[in-house]
C-alpha cells in the first residue's frame, strides 16, 4: 500500500504521492503499481489543481479494510490517511492489474456490519465422515446434530452474534470472519441431543464439539459482512480502529474526518 497521498484541500481530491516513481518503475516488480498511467494521472492532477493548496497525508498503518485479501492488488479497499489537521477515509479502487489505482476521499463513518451467520455445513459433514471415534451408525445420525446446530445459529441475529461468541477470527478480507460459540450456546445445543443419541454417543459428541468449536474449525460459525459509510461528518480520532478493537460496537463507530 502507498504510504503517502497528496490532497488538494480546496477540492478535497487525492492522488498517490509521486515520490519514488522512477525507482519503482525501474524495479519492474510483479504487481507494482507505478506505471506510465500513474505518471500521466499525477501530471493531470497537478495541472488541474495548479495554484490550489496541496497537503501531504500519511497512511495510518493497521487501518486497512478491504473487500478482498490485502495481498490482492485489484479490488476496493479503504484506509485512514491524515496529518496534524485531521484524518480521512480514503477509498482505493483498482479495476484491473494493468490499470492504475484510483484514490478518493469518502465522507462519513465507516461501518462493518454482520449481515449473515451460517454453519460450515459441508465441511462439518466431511469432518464427521472422517471421525474415527464415531461408529457408522452414529455418523449417519449426526444429521440430527447438524440440524440442531443449524437451528441454534438461525436463532441468532447477525448483528448481535458477538454477544454469543467466545472468540472471533478475522477472515482473509474484511467481509468475512469465523466465530466460536460460548459455553451457554453450546449447552443449549447439547441439551437437545439426548433426543437422538444414547449416553455413549453423547460422550463422543461432547468430545467432538470440544475439539472442533474454535475458529476456524468446522464447528465455528461463518460470519458474512458488508462495508458501508454513514452520512455523518466531522473531525475524528479513529481510536477505535487504531487500537485494534474488534467488537461490533467499535467497528460500527470507526470515524472519518472531512474538510
Amino acid at each position: 500500500m502507498r504510504k503517502k497521498l497528496i490532497r488538494c484541500s480546496a477540492c478535497n481530491r487525492v492522488i498517490a504521492d509521486t515520490d519514488g516513481y522512477e525507482l519503482a518503475r525501474a524495479k519492474s516488480l510483479p504487481g507494482v503499481e507505478w506505471s506510465d498511467s500513474d505518471l500521466a494521472g499525477a501530471e493531470e492532477f497537478l495541472r488541474a489543481h495548479s495554484g490550489h493548496p496541496l497537503e501531504e497525508l500519511a497512511v495510518e498503518e493497521g487501518t486497512w479494510v478491504g473487500e478482498k485479501p490485502c495481498w490482492e492488488p485489484s479490488g476496493v479497499s479503504y484506509f485512514l490517511a491524515g496529518n496534524a489537521r485531521g484524518q480521512f477515509w480514503v477509498q482505493r479502487k483498482k479495476t484491473a492489474l494493468d490499470q492504475p489505482a484510483a484514490y478518493e476521499i469518502v465522507p462519513g463513518r465507516l461501518r462493518i456490519e454482520n449481515i449473515s451467520v451460517r454453519i460450515q455445513e459441508e465441511d462439518l459433514r466431511r469432518q464427521i465422515a472422517a471421525e474415527k471415534g464415531f461408529s457408522p451408525s452414529l455418523k449417519e445420525r449426526m444429521e440430527n446434530f447438524i440440524q440442531v446446530f443449524r437451528e441454534e445459529i438461525a436463532g441468532i441475529s447477525p448483528e448481535r452474534f458477538e454477544e454469543w461468541a467466545e472468540e472471533m477470527e478475522e477472515g482473509e478480507s474484511s467481509l468475512s470472519a469465523r466465530g466460536g460459540l460460548n459455553d451457554s450456546r453450546w449447552a443449549r445445543i447439547l441439551n437437545r441431543c439426548p433426543l437422538y443419541f444414547d449416553e455413549s454417543e453423547l460422550k463422543a459428541i461432547r468430545r467432538f464439539t470440544a475439539e472442533n468449536r474454535h475458529p476456524p474449525d468446522v464447528l465455528s460459525v461463518r460470519v458474512d459482512r458488508r462495508i458501508s459509510f454513514d452520512s455523518q461528518t466531522g473531525a475524528v480520532s479513529g481510536l477505535a480502529l487504531l487500537e485494534g478493537k474488534e467488537t461490533a460496537e467499535a467497528r460500527d463507530t470507526r470515524p472519518v474526518a472531512v474538510s
